[in-house]
């Protein structure tokens, strides 16, 4: 199977930070395969995802990586759905002039969007939380690579202190706080593995 072309183009941590983040969101078969995950009720995200990429958000994409699984192809798959999660969140990406931080973004921005993940940003950076990432915010984040230890846990804790403000873990999302704060652990580890 051939790289996606955009894949080529990027830096292998870029790359590797993709294949992170579709590892925290993947099911797989017994073989390590990708499958089609049929969402439980309450999600949000519709009704299926591959690796996260789901009806609801990303309709083609989901489709497109559902059509390459029940056609065997799931080298292509896991290329293709990597290659996605990058591009969707490459202005997030964007505003780390560090790995270790474009990690920790890209993960957030493809878990809360954008605008979360500006949101969460500006929580963990101590500065005018408006969803909006322009020099003041840039400018504070530049001082805050400089510690990027210290600044990891900040941002871990942001993370969840933003998910409980934004969706608080009651009713029917209680199932699903285990797993957020499982991966927020894991990011941040990853995270961690590039400074």
């Amino acid at each position: 199977m051939s790289t996606p072309p955009s894949a080529k183009l990027r830096p292998e941590h870029s790359l590797a930070i993709g294949k992170h983040i579709l590892d925290v969101e993947a099911r797989r078969d017994r073989s390590g395969r990708l499958v089609v995950y049929r969402l439980p009720a309450g999600d949000g995200g519709g009704t299926f995802e591959v690796a996260g990429i789901n009806d609801r958000y990303h309709p083609e994409a989901a489709a497109r990586l559902a059509s390459l699984i029940a056609g065997k192809k799931f080298v292509q798959a896991e290329q293709e759905a990597a290659e996605h999660i990058l591009k969707v969140t490459d202005t997030a990406g964007n505003w780390a002039r560090s790995p270790f931080l474009e990690a920790a973004l890209r993960d957030t921005a493809f878990n809360r969007g954008t605008t979360g993940c500006a949101r969460i940003l500006q929580m963990a950076l101590d500065v005018e939380v408006d969803g909006k990432v322009g020099p003041m915010t840039l400018s504070a984040l530049a001082r805050a690579e400089k510690e990027p230890r210290a600044f990891l846990l900040r941002f871990r804790e942001a993370r969840e202190a933003y998910e409980r403000k934004v969706a608080p873990p009651v009713g029917k999302r209680v199932k699903f706080w285990k797993g957020l704060v499982s991966r927020w652990d894991q990011t941040t580890k990853f995270s961690n593995t590039l400074i």
